[in-house]
């Protein structure tokens, strides 16, 4: 009996149910023939991607990924096509009996899960999934009324109490040569496919993976993972719940690409975590604020689950009506920081130049485009989609209803985080905004957060505002108000109808 195993995003060899699965059933098979094995493969269609950024990590990944089980005697196919006719060419190719894989959430896996169900229907084929990419199934974490929490808190609260639900994997990796038994028609199934490997080498592409303002370009893989998660417990952790919102330090785990492409396991983390607290390593009161920020992607994937149409549409169905404006120029300055808004135009260049970008920092340019500009949150998604190694689609969409106020557990409308004073409270002394924003440098650590307001000084240390930086692109005070003018028109319609 054949079995694919069909990777999504869970590129690592241990901790992954799906193909220790099949392994395990394969091993006991006394007569292994030709025709028996299991194929390990992954899909590409570059019509299902999700941005520029995101599939240069997974060309990367992928490339590590086959590397590694190559060094363990096996094989990691990767085609390149529509998902469609080479998922049904392998499966009747290759008389496959079973297809496992590990359910995935939101654009583009939802309708390649959807289209593989049909092509395995057609043929026979049993298709099972394995929720090993979450912390507990989306059926197990209810309310009272046995919906959905819509509220991080109660979500959060409830998963702790339960959390003998969340059930650890397997570590032991199987033997991987039964991966091998079956050899691909197309011996390029083998290597990273053309436009992967054309990807690679393109400028922009090798610039990103530099990221030259860190201490070392992106390592991607699963050992990298685990490095770079060790490495932050060690000397990170302690701290984090109090240095987590200042941009300019390197106080959290930058673990969520890792995270996004299943290098690491958010269940693995957490008896990871377990066993470090049990034998006094690390203190109680110093994991779980770290590992709370883990459970809100656990939250936006129970969500996503739950309310699929909100990749497209708000959760809160009233803001269907909004007014949004649709201004290229700004959305533009926006894009490539040059709002003249030092702390967002900050947060927008590290996006540029690194595929990610500090938290905070996202709310903040979230907030800005949304209720500043008043540019529809789904722009703001697609350039995230577009930009962030780590574009998750749970997280994202949860990120932008979030902070444009239409989503579940969302930010009040009325609330407007304002660039400035949060700039001056987390970057007091102007230093992440001098790494992206270098022509404010010369600024003193009152000026560069709101240099229109300072433009004496701008004169005397050589910057023409409107010339060697932009003046704002939007009056803050004034945003605000017609923001709240907005929102407040389009309560009252939704009252009256």
């Amino acid at each position: 009996m054949t079995t694919l195993v069909w990777l999504q995003r869970e590129f690592r060899l241990t901790c992954l149910p799906a193909l220790e699965a099949a392994l395990c059933s394969t091993e006991i098979l006394d007569d292994l023939s030709s025709s028996d094995g299991v194929i390990f493969a992954y899909f590409h269609d570059p019509a299902q991607t999700v941005g520029d950024a995101n599939t240069l990590w997974l060309a990367h990944s992928l490339q590590k990924l086959q590397q590694a089980i190559r060094a363990k005697g096996g094989d990691l196919w990767i085609l390149e096509g529509d998902f469609e006719c080479q998922f049904s060419e392998v499966l009747s190719s290759y008389q496959v009996k079973r297809v496992f894989y590990s359910f995935q959430v939101g654009t583009p896996f939802k309708a390649m899960q959807e289209q593989a169900l049909g092509i395995c229907q057609t043929q026979g084929v049993a298709l099972q999934p394995f929720y090993s990419e979450f912390l507990v199934e989306p059926d197990q974490i209810r309310n009272q009324q046995n919906n959905p929490y819509l509220v991080f808190t109660p979500f959060y609260k409830t998963l702790i109490a339960k959390q003998a639900l969340i059930e650890p994997l397997d570590e032991t990796v199987g033997d991987l040569s039964v991966t091998a038994v079956l050899k691909p028609f197309d011996q390029a199934w083998l290597n990273l496919p053309a436009s992967l490997k054309a990807l690679l080498t393109l400028p922009w592409a090798q610039k990103l993976m530099e990221n030259e303002h860190a201490s070392q370009p992106w390592q991607v893989g699963e050992e990298a993972a685990w490095q770079k998660l060790e490495n932050f417990i060690e000397n990170d952790l302690a701290d984090y719940d109090e240095d987590r919102n200042f941009p300019k330090l390197s106080a959290t785990s930058i673990l969520s690409p890792h995270l996004h492409f299943g290098e690491l396991n958010p269940r693995t983390i957490f008896f990871y975590l377990q066993a470090l607290m049990a034998d006094g390593r690390v203190k109680y009161d110093q994991a779980m604020p770290w590992f709370r920020q883990l459970v809100w992607k656990e939250f936006a994937r129970h969500l996503l689950v739950n309310f699929p149409q909100t990749e497209t549409e708000p959760f809160q169905a009233k803001y269907q009506s909004m007014t949004w404006q649709a201004d290229e120029t700004d959305y533009q300055a926006w894009q490539k920081g040059l709002t003249g808004i030092p702390i967002i135009d900050a947060g927008m260049r590290e996006l540029w130049q690194t595929g990610t970008m500090h938290n905070r920092v996202r709310m903040l340019v979230a907030s800005f485009l949304t209720k500043n500009l008043n540019q529809h949150w789904l722009l703001g998604k697609a350039w995230f989609d577009h930009t962030l190694f780590d574009a998750d689609p749970a997280n994202n969409v949860m990120g932008w209803q979030w902070v444009a106020g239409c989503g579940v557990d969302a930010s009040p409308y009325y609330r407007l985080f304002n660039p400035v004073t949060q700039s001056t409270k987390f970057d007091a002394d102007g230093v992440y905004i001098k790494t992206w924003v270098p022509e404010l440098k010369a600024l003193s650590k009152k000026a560069i957060h709101a240099p229109w307001e300072h433009s004496a000084e701008c004169l005397a240390k050589g910057i023409v505002l409107g010339q060697d930086y932009p003046l704002p692109i939007a009056d803050l005070k004034q945003s605000r108000i017609a923001h709240l003018e907005r929102v407040g028109a389009m309560k009252l319609s939704t009252e009256k109808s």
